[in-house]
């Protein structure tokens, strides 16, 4: 299965979910660079298969520094919540 299959079938799974779509592309985008072609791109933004959003979500994700490519390398990042912290903070005081 190629990469644009596998995003073909995520668009289906995806529809209406555009957190879940996000999460899909984050396995494409990383912070060291875009791992396809322009070409790559095109084709798959021409597949009838994907919806309006996710077309132009595809574009911006592979469009180094823009708010969708920085958002989507955001969920590739460990969360830290404040809670998580008190809590871990917690559990080295009663060491």
């Amino acid at each position: 299965m190629s990469w644009i299959d596998y995003m073909v079938m995520a668009a289906s799974h995806s529809k209406g979910n555009a957190e879940h779509w996000f999460r899909y592309l984050s396995k494409f985008v990383e912070k060291r660079g875009v791992l396809f072609s322009d070409t790559e791109i095109e084709k798959l933004c021409r597949n009838e298969a994907l919806t309006p959003f996710q077309r132009v979500s595809i574009k911006a994700a592979f469009t180094e520094g823009s708010a969708t490519w920085r958002h989507i390398n955001s969920l590739n990042q460990p969360r830290k919540t404040d809670i998580i912290e008190r809590l871990k903070a917690r559990i080295e005081e009663a060491k």
